[in-house]
């Protein structure tokens, strides 16, 4: 093909895409008027869309700006700012299956408990009440499941898999070190199952969790929780028996009834939304979600979000250069990942405090090991009670293949200078003074991470070894320890940074900042993104997520801070 051509057809891909968008936006310009809700009382129908994210990300090339998908902390602040509004007379929740975790869930609640205790009625309709759809639930005044419905709240477990079996039949020898007794996230691939301290810390972690949960379902049924979960109502009839919820009715004799003006989460959203961007002072909020690795934030293509320090540090600095950006609020939501990419996270976030501008921290469902070292530099820290953080210890080490190329008829040879020339060689495992050197390293960066975190908390070093250790917490157990400052969540740390640089009104401005569709389309042109992406089934991606995980935080690192497991609470 002769360059002409090729430049011809170029050019020709490109004029195309070029009315494609113009069709588009006229498209999305002439359907974007935002009613106006001025004297005109609705009842706000609620509604969690399933592309629903914890930070922004999730758009595409036909996304209409003014609709992009919400954000779980979006769907929050509407809610605050409905039982504000007197043009808002009440809510009806359409509640499906949650896409998102404990803490996250805890905070939508707090906001319908606030909701309802306004007088405003809080009315919750669903199919099928698991765990945390009832939990949430609860926070409403009125409860009502479909007759063909399921409620089925029957308690909380983790399940965690062990994968040492499975390596020593590849013959993959699996050689870590960590630092702080409780930081166990190698023994799922050096152990067969959990040892006692990572027994101890999960089954009191459960405890707290399941003692939050009994506590709101008590709210809503005045009777004993522990009996309901021991002895679960399944059938709709037998959940109204129990009083667990206050009728049985069909999706439309709920939504549908002829006496209430209807407004719908979508039309509310997006009038909500340019309110929020009113206002001189500007408050910043940087969603931060993901492991943490070196490097640019983006995702695997198996859909596992990544936080990349350089992304992170970009907007960052843009924060800190942009005087009309008074306070920035990091929304942390990170099981942890690169012991050197938190540390430059961290730095970032402190050049930030040396302007004077106040940084406030709001802990989502994790913010833990990586995720707390990013956090704990912070003026203020907000956490749900049911939160994961803490786990301030590190690991490091890598995977000894030699076994496995032989398995596969592979001869390894190496030819080296230098005693410990090998040390983080995929072939061999580690000798005795390669693994005490990594051990010095390792102890170092520990050493590190509880000095930082006892200057952040402004804690005796002491005081903080013995939060330290690798343990994780919940929320509810990291605020008596002194880790956290506060119950609450994003509002409440958007609000605090308000007062404490007296702006009455102001502007949030969200970084990453949501991508338009030129945005998209100017990537998709230069190839800068990819939409290469695969969809695992459930029980292979709980099997692989871990893994896949571990080695994107390990491939530019030695040390790593991370969760001791994947911690999936049902």
């Amino acid at each position: 093909m002769s360059k002409t051509l090729r430049l011809f057809l170029v050019l020709l891909a490109i004029g195309a895409l070029l009315i494609g968008a113009l069709i588009v936006g006229v498209f999305l310009i002439s359907g974007s008027q935002v009613p106006s809700f001025l004297g005109q009382p609705r009842v706000l129908h609620l509604k969690i869309s399933p592309q629903a994210s914890e930070s922004p990300g999730q758009e595409n090339l036909l996304s209409d700006p003014e609709n992009f998908p919400p954000l779980t902390t979006e769907i929050t602040r509407l809610i605050y700012d409905a039982a504000a509004d007197e043009n808002i007379t009440g809510i009806k929740f359409e509640l499906v299956r949650l896409p998102f975790g404990w803490a996250s869930t805890q905070e939508l609640r707090a906001a319908l408990k606030y909701f309802s205790d306004t007088g405003k009625p809080c009315e919750v309709w669903g199919e099928n009440f698991g765990n945390k759809e009832y939990y949430l639930a609860t926070a409403c005044d009125t409860i009502y499941i479909s007759p063909s419905g399921v409620s089925l709240v029957n308690g909380l477990s983790i399940t965690q898999s062990y994968y040492a079996d499975m390596l020593e039949k590849l013959e993959i020898e699996a050689d870590f070190v960590h630092v702080g007794d409780f930081k166990t996230a190698v023994e799922a691939y050096e152990k067969t199952g959990p040892s006692e301290e990572a027994t101890l810390a999960t089954n009191e972690m459960l405890s707290s969790l399941y003692s939050q949960l009994t506590n709101g379902i008590k709210e809503f049924t005045k009777t004993d929780p522990k009996a309901l979960i021991d002895n679960p109502p399944i059938t709709p009839e037998q959940a109204k028996q129990s009083g667990m919820i206050t009728d049985i009715k069909f999706r439309d004799e709920v939504f549908e009834s002829n006496t209430d003006e209807i407004l719908s989460t979508k039309d509310y959203l997006r009038h909500r939304r340019r309110v929020w961007t009113e206002g001189e002072k500007k408050i910043a909020v940087l969603y931060a979600s993901g492991a943490i690795v070196n490097g640019k934030s983006g995702a695997s293509m198996f859909g596992s979000e990544f936080i990349g320090d350089k992304s992170i540090s970009r907007y960052l600095k843009t924060i800190r250069n942009d005087d009309s950006i008074k306070a920035v609020v990091l929304r942390v939501n990170s099981p942890g990942g690169s012991g050197s990419a938190s540390d430059n996270i961290w730095r970032e976030i402190e050049r930030i405090k040396e302007t004077g501008k106040p940084v406030i921290v709001s802990m989502g469902d994790y913010a833990a090991s990586g995720g707390y070292y990013i956090s704990m530099n912070a003026d203020r820290i907000f956490a749900q009670e049911g939160t994961i953080t803490g786990s301030i210890g590190v690991f490091g080490g890598k995977m000894a293949l030699k076994g496995l190329y032989k398995k596969m008829g592979i001869n390894q040879v190496t030819f080296q200078q230098g005693e410990q020339a090998t040390l983080f060689s995929t072939i061999e495992p580690f000798s005795d003074a390669e693994k005490e050197k990594f051990k010095e390293y390792l102890g170092s960066f520990y050493d590190r991470f509880i000095t930082l975190a006892a200057q952040g908390r402004q804690l005796p070093t002491t005081t903080m070894e013995e939060s330290a250790k690798g343990r994780v917490w919940t929320g509810e157990m990291a605020l008596e320890r002194q880790l956290i400052d506060e119950i609450g969540g994003l509002d409440n740390a958007i609000d605090y940074a308000a007062e404490s640089v007296g702006a009455a009104q102001y502007a949030i401005e969200v970084f990453p900042p949501r991508k338009t569709f030129m945005d998209l389309l100017i990537e998709q042109l230069s190839g800068s993104t990819t939409d290469v992406s695969i969809k695992l089934p459930g029980f292979l991606h709980e099997a692989l997520h871990p893994a896949i995980t571990l080695e994107a935080v390990l491939r530019n690192t030695n040390a790593a801070v991370m969760l001791p497991m994947a911690i999936e609470i049902k």
